[in-house]
């Protein structure tokens, strides 16, 4: 594997600050945010009972592990940042690896930031309205991007402070789910069975509602993968990734799981369905007004918690991106000072802001899923490449290749799904984005037209970067 760290040098440049601890905390941070909290929601509305809704969580949880298992050997024998950029690059080579940059790093990522930050703005208005529709729109983007803001200048310029609060915030995400879980089984032991008694009955079989519902729960569980994306900045990343990967994985699942059947035990499905801050609803139900307003809080301060860890994979992303070639120099650059990519975490900054600005949570959610399981398809295959083209690699953990059969064949599932209903016009138009990635990987990589001005241009911006904030 040393031949490979030497292949990507210039991220040794950040500093190894992740533990084992610190590294669980990261990934729980990153997955349980709007997720849990929001999704529970949606996924009742489309499948239309309890013992469905709960299976399919299950069910989510069982992949996102299977998942987590394939890119521990990823993670293990290609210990650098960048996660599925990193890894189809040297699988496959620099055209795939641009087209995956193209989509996560330029749509994909800051749809994420904005789904994040649509979701602080739910639960933080609601403290203040019964319905949070009813606020002013430029107020309400106000004040969701001014703590987007925040975020970003401590992302940039206090990493160690963020990884340390990340710990804080992964304990807020704890209380809200611990809260939830204790008060929903209180509440059955109170003989309320009448809502989870529901069961299965009348299940909805519309397969665009179930690949609505995939959707969501596979949007909730994102995340998974993303201590690969820092993988360089893991200390001992072939001993640790394993354990970090299986035991967050785990501990999601269970509060996922938990939290989700609590939710059915206090709320009626009619309500379940209609009400989309559903922890909000659970504390008015099981502890009054003052139950809304404490579950509402943790909400709010667990989805900064997720924003915070999103900004700092995001802008790795977009680091290894261009550390790789995949995307102008200037966004390789790291500050001197404070030893983070600074400039692509403006950069990811300026694509969330347009992101929260026209889009709506449940079309993000619905593309951000479906769009992102062609690279962890390419990835799961990868497996099977490098056992076949470097079967003499270092594979600290090597992964049962009956999972990575799995997970490919669940991915072709996710992706095709939303092709069945009658929305496909919507999947196809973003299929024809992420194909974007091909021209422009010909026009300005390859260079095919001898165009100088490209790279004129890169050059000369990398290095007014360098000069006025102090980058290397």
């Amino acid at each position: 594997s040393s031949g490979i760290n030497a292949e990507y040098g210039n991220r040794e440049k950040m500093k190894k600050n992740i533990t084992v601890f610190r590294g669980i905390a990261f990934v729980v941070g990153t997955v349980m945010g709007t997720g849990i909290f929001i999704t529970p929601n949606s996924i009742t509305q489309r499948v239309n009972s309890p013992g469905t809704s709960i299976l399919v969580w299950l069910a989510g949880g069982i992949m996102a592990g299977i998942g987590g298992l394939v890119f521990c050997e990823l993670g293990t024998m290609i210990p650098v940042s960048g996660a599925e950029v990193a890894y189809i690059r040297k699988i496959y080579g620099k055209q795939p690896a641009v087209v995956s940059v193209w989509l996560i790093h330029f749509l994909l990522g800051g749809m994420r930031l904005a789904i994040g930050a649509l979701g602080f703005a739910e639960y933080f208005w609601s403290l203040f309205y019964n319905d949070p529709t009813q606020v002013n729109w430029w107020m309400d983007k106000l004040v969701t991007l001014g703590f987007c803001y925040v975020i970003v200048v401590m992302v940039a310029c206090k990493p160690t402070l963020i990884l340390k609060s990340i710990v804080l915030f992964t304990a807020t995400k704890f209380l809200a789910t611990f809260v939830i879980i204790g008060a929903g089984l209180y509440y059955l032991g109170q003989g309320h069975t009448e809502n989870i008694a529901v069961g299965f009955k009348n299940t909805n079989t519309d397969p665009k509602q179930w690949g609505d519902a995939w959707n969501g729960v596979i949007w909730s569980y994102m995340g998974w993968e993303e201590i690969c994306c820092v993988a360089s900045e893991i200390q001992n990343p072939q001993r640790n990734i394993p354990i970090i990967v299986l035991g967050s994985i785990s501990i999601i699942t269970g509060l996922y799981l938990m939290t989700v059947i609590s939710f059915h035990i206090v709320i009626p499905i009619e309500d379940m369905v209609s009400s989309s801050a559903v922890a909000s609803k659970f504390g008015m139900i099981t502890m009054g007004e003052a139950g809304k307003v404490v579950l509402a809080l943790t909400v709010v301060v667990s989805t900064l918690g997720n924003l915070q860890c999103s900004f700092i994979t995001n802008s790795r992303y977009i680091h290894s991106g261009a550390v790789e070639g995949l995307l102008p120099s200037c966004l390789s650059l790291v500050s001197k000072r404070f030893r983070t990519p600074l400039i692509s975490i403006f950069f990811c900054t300026v694509v969330t802001t347009i992101f929260t600005l026209v889009g709506g949570i449940d079309d993000l959610i619905g593309q951000a899923s479906f769009t992102r399981f062609p690279f962890f398809v390419l990835c799961s295959a990868g497996v099977f490449v490098m056992r076949r083209t470097h079967p003499d690699l270092h594979r600290p953990y090597k992964v049962p290749l009956v999972f990575p059969a799995l997970f490919v064949c669940f991915g072709i599932f996710v992706f095709l799904t939303p092709f069945l209903s009658e929305d496909w016009l919507i999947s196809l138009v973003w299929v024809l984005v992420l194909l974007i990635g091909v021209p422009l990987y010909y026009l300005l990589l390859q260079n095919v037209f001898h165009l100088k001005f490209p790279k004129r241009l890169d050059s000369s911006v990398t290095a007014v970067l360098k000069r006025v904030l102090g980058c290397e």
